[in-house]
């Protein structure tokens, strides 16, 4: 498969997510709850996949498969956090859920002024959590320059990468808000479990004959 070939069908893929996330906030009413918490009615499923879009992120397909190729069994403590990582969001999370209704939080600080009667708390969770998001975007920017460039075999370089995938959720993003990113994370969610576990079984049968031979092979490749 050329490289114009496999750069048009990643075009096509990020317009599509574009379309939907765009059109996930058409009609919608003009107000914060809105944009920031859609409403607070996504509903189980999208919830779900909203959660997992911001867990599983670049690193998930890129730097996680590197990291178990390179580590072996090391790389099992991602299924650790991931399971753990859940916790205190089901514990706490209804809990602020109603919170936010009753008293109508829109951020994570709101509710920490409220609660500890504390502003400075609130600015260092403000704070936090910008560092945080500024990090977590830098890595999916990154991921998808790597995307770009590797598909095009350089001719698209590092930077246009970057920014032709900052672009695409930057557009997405302002016209649907919370409700955009939890649509198209419903989409691409899907799209990986689905490539994830029919990729992973063809290649597992294909090339081993399973994945318990898979695995065994690999054990004996490289014991340590």
């Amino acid at each position: 498969m050329s490289w114009i070939t496999v750069t048009v069908i990643i075009f096509i893929y990020l317009f599509f997510v574009l379309f939907l996330g765009a059109w996930a906030g058409r009609g919608r009413e003009s107000s914060v709850v809105e944009y920031i918490a859609a409403s607070r009615n996504l509903g189980f499923v999208v919830m779900y996949f909203l959660m997992g879009g911001a867990i599983f992120s670049a690193f998930a397909y890129l730097g996680g498969p590197g990291w178990a190729y390179s580590k072996g069994a090391a790389s099992f403590y991602i299924l650790a956090y991931c399971a753990l990582g859940l916790v205190p969001w089901w514990l706490w999370g209804p809990r602020a859920f109603r919170a936010g209704q009753k008293f109508h939080y829109v951020t994570q600080a709101q509710l920490f002024t409220d609660r500890f009667q504390s502003k400075a708390l609130s600015v260092i969770v403000a704070i936090v959590s910008l560092l945080a998001f500024i990090q977590y975007i830098t890595l999916q920017m990154k991921g998808s320059a790597y995307v770009f460039e590797i598909a095009s075999g350089g001719r698209i370089p590092f930077w246009a990468g970057a920014l032709i995938a900052y672009v695409v959720v930057l557009v997405y993003v302002f016209y649907g808000g919370v409700r955009g990113v939890a649509w198209t994370n419903v989409f691409q969610g899907a799209f990986m479990i689905s490539i994830a576990w029919i990729l992973g079984l063809y290649f597992a049968f294909k090339l081993y004959g399973g994945p318990s031979e898979m695995f065994r092979q690999i054990a004996a490749a490289n014991p340590t």
